[in-house]
């Protein structure tokens, strides 16, 4: 079980090789396949997202009921193999299917990796664990800069991906030799031949659980709405760089490998930061993120705006570091508020919310305005980039309300034992 945490690292690390290394290559693909913005929109945030957020119910089902390393290994292969289907891909329609293909296999890994992470980990120590995994984005993002860059310029954005691919399927391999942990939330009396493990909750049940805790909903919805922003900038901060500031793909590379370096330092830091907070007043679980997300709205804007390099460039690293870092505290808090059982099919809930929001309108979003404000040129570009950041502080708002609902049902528990053992018949 040692091995399990860094090998679902690595596999979520590979994932995010596969997905941004797309990211990456977008201004190239767009010119080889004479894309418009809109296309390129829907190829790299709808097409994906809709798909993910289909794939990730049933996926959480799977992980509540069967072998959650199996799973996890067979969709690592399969989008490797779909990532190398993108890079043969000559069209706007065999792109939108592998694209479709790879998000699919990718929702299989999600809530059974979850699910693995929150059996292993003791409450305490959850936030901690998730905010480790979460580090997955950025060292994939460092190879795919790596790939993208080097490789890409070299040899083609075609050849990239393909590489991309196959060095993807490999974690998936190595987790075969794993081994699959039991759940500590099922009987561990195997001489009982009556003993059985409950049957796993329903989509519905876990949804009303959900729902039922207002700071649970409020922090679902507010990572949904912040993944707008995370997954337009992903998305659309490579395409800027070389629109408006005349960066070369390496440079570009190089600039996000920074940035990914620092994401993996701010994601672990805040992660240990909010843990300590938290476990003194659970607020911090909401307000934490809500703090990140408001710290670092005006250096984006300056990194957006200024058109001098010394300037937004430190401007950008702010915003680059800490934007991995809601989703630890965020995944932390809904698994507490669930049972383990329900915990593949919560994950699933809130990726599935958050994909669909964030990649499916992030993206789309900004090459819509883009084109709608101009013809897809630098300005028009920043100008929707700008715009959107407007939608992060609506996340921020929503987080920062799940923190006073958390305080308040904290307060409102505190009373009720205080007066529960001041009764008369507390003291019998």
């Amino acid at each position: 079980m040692r091995a399990m945490p860094l090998l679902l690292l690595a596999v979520y690390a590979s994932s995010y090789l596969d997905r941004q290394i797309f990211s990456l290559l977008l201004e190239p693909i767009r010119l080889d396949l004479n894309f418009t913005d809109l296309e390129v929109g829907l190829v790299s945030g709808l097409a994906f997202s809709i798909v993910y957020a289909v794939g990730l119910i049933p996926a959480g089902y799977l992980a509540a009921r069967s072998n959650r390393r199996n799973l996890v290994a067979l969709s690592a292969l399969l989008w490797g193999a779909m990532t190398v289907a993108c890079g043969l891909a000559t069209s706007f329609w065999q792109l939108v299917s592998a694209r479709a293909a790879m998000a699919l296999s990718e929702a299989g890994a999600v809530p059974g990796s979850h699910s693995l992470l929150s059996d292993g980990a003791v409450e305490q120590n959850r936030l901690k664990a998730f905010g480790r995994f979460m580090t997955g984005p950025s060292i994939g993002g460092v190879l795919a800069v790596f790939i993208g860059g080097v490789i890409g310029q070299a040899y083609g954005w075609r050849s990239a991906m393909i590489v991309a691919g196959v060095l993807g399927s490999v974690p998936g391999l190595l987790l075969f030799l794993a081994r699959e942990p039991s759940r500590a939330y099922w009987s561990e009396a195997k001489e009982a031949e009556t003993a059985s493990p409950p049957e796993p909750s329903r989509f519905r049940d876990v949804a009303r659980t959900i729902l039922g805790n207002p700071a649970a909903w409020l922090v679902t919805v507010a990572e949904a709405t912040n993944q707008i922003v995370v997954a337009g900038a992903v998305v659309w901060y490579p395409a800027f760089l070389m629109r408006v500031h005349g960066f070369s793909p390496t440079q570009t590379a190089a600039l996000i490998t920074v940035a990914s370096l620092l994401a993996i330092s701010g994601t672990l830091l805040s992660s240990r930061f909010i843990q300590r907070l938290s476990s003194r007043r659970q607020a911090w679980l909401a307000w934490g993120p809500a703090v990140l997300i408001a710290v670092t709205k005006p250096f984006a804007a300056v990194f957006l705006l200024s058109d001098q390099p010394a300037v937004f460039l430190a401007a950008f690293l702010v915003p680059a570091a800490f934007f991995l870092s809601t989703y630890a505290p965020t995944i932390s808090l809904i698994h507490g508020a669930v049972s383990p059982g329900q915990r593949p099919l919560a994950s699933a809930l809130l990726l599935s919310l958050a994909t669909v929001t964030g990649m499916g309108v992030g993206p789309a979003l900004v090459g819509w305005a883009s084109s709608i404000v101009g013809n897809g040129d630098g300005a028009s570009l920043r100008f929707s980039l700008v715009g959107l950041q407007a939608v992060g502080l609506v996340a921020c708002m929503l987080y920062w309300l799940a923190g006073r609902r958390l305080d308040s049902d904290r307060s409102e528990t505190g009373l009720t034992q205080a007066a529960t053992a001041s009764s008369p018949n507390s003291r019998r």
